[in-house]
Formats: C-alpha cells, structure tokens, sequence
C-alpha cells in the first residue's frame, strides 16, 4: 500500500481475496444479519468472533491466509485491534510493510468514528459491492500510540467513565427484561444519566499538566487559527479538567464532531481538553455534537508529541472507544507509520 501518498485516498484494484472479520457480539449484529453476511461472503473467508482471545487466534490465522484486504466491522476497537494485529506482525518480520493488507471498516456495532470518517456504507451494501468487484478506496491514516498500541483517538475523563458505566450497566441487566434498552445508544444515555453525570458533578475537575515532547506546539483560537507556538520541554496547560482526547480524525462516535482541526497541519494531532460543567454540555448539546463549545471552556493544541500528567491521583482511560482502565500519566505520540484503511470505492 505504499503507493498512497500521505494524507490522501486512492482507489485500488479490487482485492482477489479478502476476509470479512466480525464481532458476534456487536450492536447490530442479528440473525437476518448474519444471513445476508453470508450472501456475500463465502463461508471459508468469514471470521465470525465473541471475544478477545477467540479473536487473538482469529486474527493470527486470518494473516496466515495471506488475503489482499481484510474486513472487519464490530465498532471502533475491532477496527483498532486489527491495526494493531496487522502492525505486531510487521514488527516481528513476518510481514513486510510494503505487503501487509489494508484494514476494511465495515460499519457494525456501537460508535463507528472511524467508519464515519471514511464515508463507509451500510455493511450489507458494502460486502454487495465488494462481491461484485468493486474497486477499493483506501486512505492513509495517521495514528497515535500510547507505548501499548496504536489508535486514531483516546481520552481521559467522562469519554472513558461513559464507556465504563455503560458496560457496568450492560453487565448489570444482562438476561434481563432491560437487556435490549442496555444496548447501543439508549443504553448509553440511561448509564450517562444514572451513572456518569451524578459522579461527574460530584467529583468536579482533575488537575493535571501537559507538557510538549515534540519540536513544536500549536494553540489554536475557537476559528483553528494559530495563536502560540511552544518549544520541546514547555508547558502547554497547568490546571483543572473535566475531559482531555487526542486525536487523528474528526469524529468521536455516533457522528460527533469532536476534533475539527485534525486536518490542518499533516504530521501533527489534535489534542483537546473541556475544562466546563457537564450542566454546559447539556444546555449546548447541540453544538457538542458539532464539536462547538464555548470558547472559554476549551483548550485546542497540534502537537507531535505530548506528555500527561494526573496531578491529583487517576482518571478513568479509554482507547478508540474500549475502557482501558485508569491511568496518572500518559504520553501520546504520533506513530511512525500510518494505517491503510479501505472502504468499497463510491
């Protein structure tokens, strides 16, 4: 895939043979899905898994195959744990770079950020036009790694106690009459309104500090203007927090446009940080979904390469929208190599 240039789309021949990698267990994953799945997709190339060590042995077993492309749909950590997979690989030689195969988005499960941002389809008229041979779109992706993996987004804060409380929620009613309430979208507004939002308003704000690592640090007013530059070792912010992400692509989930200046310096990511009540949240609900908040209450940086420090303890983790547990310190650096990803060519 090294014949896409930075920072652009390409469209490629179609794949001779590609894999379709799926979680089972993904919001939207029903039986008369399944069955149109397999309308398109030759049983000896569909991978269908229910957790994460079925999926460890699955995805090994998918790159011995030696397939053009692989697809995958299950929500924004099944798209994250391939790249992942695909880079491990490379990195222990037993796949070149210029051959490993692009990972497909296929739009499935809870949140799609990343299928959103690459314009994918619903997944039955994707898989339909794969079959028929349809051209690939693929588009190079920066990513962003944390010293464990590699992600487009991840954050601190009410992001990840979201993630948190609505899988506690999930886990609660499971086998329950609430069991199908728990699920997408409704499920995360019952766990915000009766998990998150009561600790978040008890809990009030982290301190914490950002420091630049990279060569150089942008701040950018409300209209992405620069407005500073900061060397390596400077502090970029000192002080309280409700929320901090970093990220490569607008999106956040469920069409959110949470980061809009991902895209004007190539080479460098977006870090964000939300200092405001969630009571503004609510009032302007409207324009979070836009990514607008009031001025005063956001902090827009590009940078290369960052550290983030917990002062006051820890705060809740997440990665491409999968919890990851509670951190003090972090430091997000944008990776070497970028990710291919591919979507049926419209």
């Amino acid at each position: 895939m090294n014949q896409v240039a930075p920072d652009t789309i390409a469209v490629v021949d179609p794949p001779q043979r590609y894999a379709v990698v799926l979680n089972a267990r993904a919001r939207g994953w029903t039986g008369s899905v399944h069955e149109a799945v397999q309308r398109f997709v030759p049983r000896r190339d569909l991978f269908l898994t229910e957790d994460f060590r079925q999926a460890q042995t699955m995805v090994q077993k998918v790159l011995d195959r030696d397939y053009d492309a692989i697809f995958t749909g299950g929500g924004d950590g099944t798209v994250v744990y391939l790249i992942n997979a695909i880079e491990e690989q490379i990195q222990a030689g037993k796949i070149a770079r210029e051959d490993a195969p692009p990972v497909g988005v296929l739009r499935l499960g809870t949140g799609n950020a990343i299928a959103t941002y690459l314009g994918a389809g619903p997944i039955i008229e994707d898989l339909e036009a794969l079959h028929a041979g349809t051209p690939l779109q693929v588009r190079r992706v920066s990513m962003v790694r944390d010293g464990e993996s590699r992600f487009p987004f991840a954050g601190f804060g009410w992001d990840a106690d979201i993630l948190n409380d609505y899988h506690n929620f999930k886990d609660a009613v499971q086998g329950s009459t609430l069991e199908k309430l728990a699920t997408g979208l409704g499920g995360y507004g019952v766990s915000i309104a009766t998990r998150t939002m009561p600790k978040a308003i008890l809990r009030g704000s982290h301190q914490v500090k950002f420091t630049n690592l990279g060569p150089r640090a942008l701040a950018l007013d409300e209209y992405g203007q620069v407005i500073e530059e900061r060397g390596e070792g400077e502090v970029l912010y000192e002080g309280p927090i409700k929320i901090t992400s970093p990220s490569t692509i607008p999106f956040w989930g469920f069409n959110i446009r949470m980061f809009p200046y991902t895209s004007l310096r190539p080479g460098m990511f977006e870090l964000r940080y939300y200092t405001g009540s969630i009571g503004r949240v609510l009032v302007n609900l409207r324009g979070f979904w836009k990514g607008r908040m009031p001025p005063q209450t956001l902090g827009d940086w590009l940078v290369t390469k960052v550290r983030v420090e917990i002062e006051d303890g820890t705060m809740s983790y997440q990665v491409a929208g999968d919890a990851a547990g509670y951190r003090d310190e972090v430091v997000w650096e944008l990776a070497e190599h970028p990710a291919y990803l591919a979507i049926p060519f419209r």
